[in-house]
């Protein structure tokens, strides 16, 4: 019997969350802290850079730091190489990294990261599931195991999830603080008897890189039009998954639906 491994991401897949998330929070908090003087062209660019083009869904350091330097932030290379060096891009890494060595970059970063995240525990808007998900997840769970693979900060997910109801279709959270999109789906392949029985489920070009890194399928949820996305998976594109059917032809054009509906 196949080990069926599902993978899906938070924030923007499953959650409709991302975008009030930068809008509201990631960016307007990067803005006051690195004391940006052209504010509305920065959030301009940080929506593109972090909700609608081929970056979006990139982890939030990365953001951070990608719109510090279209900005032309000064004295980032703390940030910049810590961004590239660092096993874990969390909280946890950074205030490690800190107390070795201090620098002013990365304390703003931590302080950044910090507002952000008590600022969304303070968000009374509506956090909701995109329609059609939590069904496609039942069903799902009942032909595998489910795996939450998300960059998002862990007591955030799992609060959602739970609020949602959809906790009882999932057998594990791997978040940011368990590493790296491509070396948790790394290690799940390694785990498992077939790679071919993994399917990731996003909607960041992340997500797909990170699929194709380890040969594992990938089915993209696309921003605008997340519901069709979920309903197309639960009728249509799971029945290839579990008939073997998933071919070079569905993963291409699965891959031009996505890049399509992308800015690019």
């Amino acid at each position: 019997m196949t080990d069926y491994i599902f993978c899906v991401d938070s924030d923007g897949c499953v959650m409709d969350t991302m975008t009030y998330k930068h809008q509201l929070f990631f960016g307007p908090v990067a803005a006051d802290i690195f004391e940006i003087a052209d504010r509305e062209s920065f959030l301009a660019e940080w929506n593109k850079v972090n909700l609608y083009s081929k970056t979006r869904g990139i982890n939030r350091f990365v953001g951070l730091l990608t719109c510090l330097k279209i900005a032309g932030v000064a004295d980032i290379d703390r940030l910049e190489d810590w961004v590239r060096t660092t096993k874990s891009l969390s909280n946890e890494s950074l205030e490690d990294t800190l107390k070795v060595n201090p620098s002013d970059d990365l304390r703003k970063t931590l302080d950044w990261s910090v507002q952000v995240n008590k600022l969304i525990k303070t968000y009374e808007g509506p956090v909701l599931s995109f329609e059609g998900a939590k069904e496609t997840l039942e069903f799902l769970k009942s032909k595998g195991k489910v795996f939450v693979v998300s960059s998002a900060n862990k007591g955030a997910v799992q609060e959602e999830w739970e609020n949602q109801g959809l906790l009882e279709f999932v057998d594990d959270l791997y978040c940011q603080d368990r590493g790296k999109k491509e070396d948790v789906l790394a290690q799940l392949v390694q785990n498992s008897s077939e790679a071919t029985s993994i399917l990731m489920i996003g909607d960041s070009p992340g997500d797909l890189q990170a699929a194709k890194q380890n040969r594992v399928c990938f089915y993209p949820i696309l921003v605008g039009q997340e519901t069709l996305s979920w309903e197309n998976l639960n009728k249509t594109y799971i029945q290839y998954f579990l008939n073997n059917q998933w071919n070079q032809d569905v993963e291409t054009d699965l891959s031009n639906q996505f890049w399509n509906n992308l800015e690019h």
